[in-house]
């Protein structure tokens, strides 16, 4: 049997439907947040899960950004989306991508912040992305870095390319989960090392990670560029903690 371009088209659409429909039956798509089987029109969160996510209003990001980043200078503005619950829906998809590698929902989550930053940060102007570098220790062990895949989808909605070329974790260091804010900036101390000054002298820089607790890693990140050369640091994150 011959089969014209259109007829070829269709079968392998055909085909890709049966498949599609195969792993839909033996290994349906969860929800992240909940665990719960994904219906056809829902993508990696459940319409529950999202409905649950609290967003962060704008008095509470700029409460955030004068309790956290004014006083040090480095960080011109910030943006999240969410507020971050322990227990709620927002700490159960976010650590789905730290420990259940869940590299979708990421991308998913960094699409949805950089057209929240299109909306509600118009005004900035940067001329590349860096997602807040992991210890080479750490990527090793976990195998990527979040942050990464957060900036991807930024990247996607935005446009705007990611630079992993600039500036890298030089120190390992402990976790910070369970440190109060006069640890974390401790424990932050000279943990960044610039990689390529030429490429930072003068350039604004998106800087994008997960989750925002006391903002240590993200000031020391943002000192070492602007010590570097760098114009302004603008910074967005998934969460408020």
């Amino acid at each position: 049997m011959v089969y014209t371009k259109t007829g070829r088209d269709v079968m392998i659409k055909s085909i890709s439907k049966i498949l599609n429909d195969s792993m839909e039956t033996f290994l349906p798509r969860i929800c992240t947040g909940c665990e719960s089987r994904l219906s056809n029109d829902e993508l990696v969160i459940c319409n529950d899960c999202l409905n649950d996510l609290v967003q962060v209003d704008e008095a509470a990001i700029k409460e955030e950004y004068d309790n956290q980043f004014r006083e040090f200078g480095f960080v011109k503005d910030i943006f999240s989306l969410f507020r971050f619950e322990k227990g709620e829906s927002i700490q159960k998809i976010i650590f789905s991508i730290k420990y259940g590698r869940r590299f979708k929902t990421a991308k998913y989550l960094g699409e949805l912040l950089g057209e929240g930053i299109l909306q509600n940060r118009e005004s900035w102007e940067y001329s590349f992305i860096i997602p807040i570098p992991l210890h080479k220790v750490r990527l090793s062990e976990r195998g990527f870095n979040q942050s990464e895949y957060i900036a991807t989808g930024v990247k996607t909605v935005t446009g705007i390319a990611i630079d992993n070329s600039i500036i890298k974790r030089v120190k390992y260091t402990e976790t910070q989960t369970k440190k109060h804010k006069t640890e974390r900036i401790d424990n932050m101390k000279n943990a960044f090392g610039i990689i390529n000054k030429e490429n930072i002298n003068g350039k604004s820089v998106l800087l994008v990670d997960d989750v925002i607790t006391t903002g240590s890693t993200i000031n020391a990140v943002a000192d070492v560029l602007m010590k570097n050369g760098a114009k302004n640091i603008f910074v967005a994150s998934v969460a408020l903690a």
